[in-house]
């Protein structure tokens, strides 16, 4: 992001505005007042198993409802990410005592009461809508899809073996992403649980770094101004977000944490910093480094993101005392590097996947808004253009790393001090969804 007098910090050319405009995002729902649409007595899609591990076999579609219910009369209507309906699923029967009504993909399914190989639907994103005599009774969006048929913003999409459930059953704020949570399947039985493939999600906690000064200056990355957004969703899935504050991060202040997020630190890591985030990672934990490009020193100490990761350049500032010369030093202890080849003056990119990865489930591209690439030294690169790494990752000892090398991507135009910004970058392209599923991979839940 550019160092400049926006509070974003992103002084872009018209031409880069418009192509900035270009990438606003479709509404979140497939048409006007999509909401409040469950009403008393009627059913609700509870929870949807989508991706199974290798060929897909034993997922299914779970509504809950009143029991005794009949269902004649109700459809099932499919949709792919670009809001075409792909699939009609006809239903019969009547919900049983419990509440809970299973259509399986196959008969591999527990508690099923209707088989039908529609239930498989599309892995990533897409939407499902429950209708009655062609009325839209229920909708749900899942991922990242161009054009949703859902309610509000779009829950989270599931790594394979993971199912998407309401938590708790039969909740409806008219926002899936609020209502649903990735978890173990549960057909015909109560949601709640964790994910499959890597404990629960409920509960567990995320930190956003705030020792650094991620506020100086013209930034905001706060959880409760431009990261508001981001924190938010994070709540949505189950997490309990907060903030590290203080001047340093300690053992202590890790204690009990499954992600430690670090967005565009100012100031350096001392020695004992680093060897408690190390530690920190290599016992489970997972850090999600975001960075920025060169001389974007909001507090003007000579610091900027790509030296706080990597260490002192021996440059700026003239002098730094032993203790903090090394910083985080994430190239050597975490194989990923913020390069220093990146100015205020680079272009916006578009990054997009350069292989597979759990983390870009429902990704398709998301934005640098002048940025600086990342150097893969060990670990795996996942998104990038012009043969530039954006995004890469790594597991080291018994946790997970990760480094974006734009911290604009993820925020939102609302600050901490009350006021409002000019650029809402959270709902661009994919961007929304790439941030939660690195957080959702850092913490073993994808």
């Amino acid at each position: 992001m550019s160092n400049s007098t926006f509070r974003r910090g992103l002084m872009l050319l018209a031409s880069v505005s418009l192509a900035l405009s270009s990438c606003g995002h479709v509404p979140l729902s497939g048409e006007a007042g999509l909401s409040s649409l469950a009403a008393a007595g009627e059913p609700v899609v509870n929870e949807l198993y989508y991706d199974a591990p290798g060929t897909d076999a034993g997922t299914f579609i779970e509504l809950k409802g009143p029991a005794g219910k009949s269902l004649s009369g109700y459809t099932l209507a499919a949709f792919d990410t670009a809001g075409t309906q792909y699939r009609t699923i006809t239903l019969s029967g009547t919900i049983p005592a419990g509440g809970y009504f299973v259509v399986a993909q196959d008969t591999t399914v527990a508690n099923r009461n209707l088989v039908n190989a529609g239930a498989d639907l599309n892995n990533g994103a897409g939407s499902l809508r429950l209708l009655k005599s062609g009325a839209v009774i229920d909708a749900v969006a899942y991922g990242s899809p161009t054009s949703s048929r859902g309610e509000g913003a779009s829950a989270a999409t599931t790594g394979a073996g993971s199912a998407l459930a309401r938590v708790p059953d039969g909740s409806d704020t008219d926002a899936n992403s609020v209502d649903f949570r990735v978890q173990a399947a549960t057909p015909g039985a109560a949601n709640g649980g964790g994910t499959g493939g890597g404990g629960g999600t409920t509960g567990k906690k995320v930190l956003f770094d705030l020792t650094k000064a991620e506020d100086a200056g013209n930034a905001d990355w706060r959880i409760d101004g431009a990261y508001s957004d981001y924190a938010n969703a994070l709540r949505g899935l189950g997490y309990t977000v907060s903030s590290v504050t203080g001047t340093s991060i300690t053992s202590t202040s890790l204690s009990g944490a499954s992600v430690l997020v670090i967005p565009e630190p100012q100031n350096p890591f001392s020695d004992a910093e680093r060897a408690a985030i190390q530690s920190f990672v290599q016992s489970g934990g997972g850090v999600f480094m975001i960075t920025d490009h060169r001389v974007s020193d909001r507090n003007n100490n000579g610091w900027d993101s790509p030296e706080v990761f990597n260490g002192w350049d021996g440059g700026t500032p003239a002098s730094v005392g032993s203790t903090l010369q090394a910083s985080l030093n994430s190239d050597v202890i975490f194989g990923l590097g913020a390069s220093f080849n990146s100015s205020f003056s680079d272009p916006v990119y578009t990054a997009t996947p350069v292989t597979t990865h759990p983390i870009l489930n429902g990704v398709s591209s998301a934005g640098v808004y002048v940025g600086t690439s990342v150097d893969v030294l060990s670990g795996k690169a996942l998104m990038g253009t012009g043969g530039k790494t954006y995004l890469a990752v790594n597991s080291v000892g018994a946790g997970r790393v990760a480094m974006w090398g734009d911290s604009s991507t993820f925020g939102d135009n609302t600050y901490s001090d009350g006021s409002t910004g000019t650029y809402n970058n959270w709902p661009n392209l994919s961007n929304a969804t790439l941030g939660k599923n690195v957080v959702r991979w850092l913490a073993k839940d994808l």
